[in-house]
């Protein structure tokens, strides 16, 4: 459950909570697609046990975004 900017209060399931921030700065610092799937894969990288592998997933995610913007 989270408050939105309209105050209005908002339930979600058990494994969202907490998610709102994130989701919260990433429009608020205007992050494109990439820029939000790379902050996200790295936050959650620790919780979900596959720690290597979801960081791989971030590089290469990155050097997408590097090819896709030069």
């Amino acid at each position: 459950m989270f408050v939105n900017k309209a105050g209005k209060t908002i339930h979600t399931q058990k494994h969202y909570t907490g998610k709102d921030s994130l989701y919260k700065f990433a429009t608020d610092w205007e992050l494109n697609a990439y820029e939000f799937d790379i902050l996200k894969r790295i936050v959650r990288c620790r919780r979900k046990g596959n720690f290597k592998q979801d960081l791989q997933k971030t590089k290469d995610v990155i050097n997408i975004y590097l090819k896709e913007f030069n």
